[in-house]
């Protein structure tokens, strides 16, 4: 059986144009090709951008709806906001259950990790071991690693009620011992955080 690919794709958009861009997206999203797990706006981090997670049956699957959307004059039909556009290709933790619609929280943070060569394999093991207690604390759509680029990085997704839970939480997690995972940062080179709320027709929500 085909392994399922995840795509994160980010637009950049015009300053103020959010709502156009996302009246678009709910227009265009169920033809592009695959599952749509979430749509977001980002809120802390680099700001006026939207982030869409799709989940497609097997690598060809994404590769076509990939060429299909390179080949519009009018991508989603947002063209007319865009600044710039970008499409990660990501697979699932092996141990991890597929992320389903729902609704997880008001905050979803997305924290891409960059890692050392060679050392993807010994990080998948320890998030493995951690996940379980760090998740009974604040829930985790996901962790991906990325299957595009010339750095091995990975995707951890968050979701909070609040930011101070957010910041308790983290603070809490660190303080008991739960994470980070043990023996994971001395693999990690670089850590970027976005943190995003749901627009209105997400299923992540």
């Amino acid at each position: 059986m085909a392994q399922p690919i995840y795509e994160l794709t980010t637009l950049e958009i015009k300053v103020f144009s959010n709502a156009s861009v996302y009246a678009a997206l709910e227009k265009n999203l169920p033809e592009a090709g695959g599952e749509l797990l979430g749509a977001f706006a980002s809120d802390i981090g680099d700001l006026s951008r939207v982030l869409v997670l799709r989940r497609f049956a097997s690598a060809d699957a994404q590769a076509e709806a990939r060429l299909k959307l390179l080949m519009q004059k009018d991508p989603l039909g947002c063209a007319e906001w865009l600044v710039s556009l970008r499409s990660e290709n990501y697979a699932l933790f092996p141990f991890l259950a597929e992320p389903k619609p729902g609704k997880m929280g008001r905050w979803y943070e997305f924290r891409t990790y960059s890692i050392r060569q060679g050392a993807l394999a010994e990080t998948i093991e320890a998030w493995k071991d951690a996940v379980p207690a760090r998740t009974a604390m604040s829930p985790m759509v996901g962790a991906f690693t990325a299957l595009d680029g010339d750095q091995p990085r990975f995707l951890n997704i968050w979701t909070y009620d609040t930011l101070e839970d957010r910041a308790r939480i983290r603070g809490e997690a660190v303080k008991q011992g739960v994470w980070p995972p043990k023996g994971g940062p001395a693999n990690l080179t670089k850590m970027q955080s976005t943190v995003c709320a749901p627009v209105p027709f997400s299923p992540l929500a």
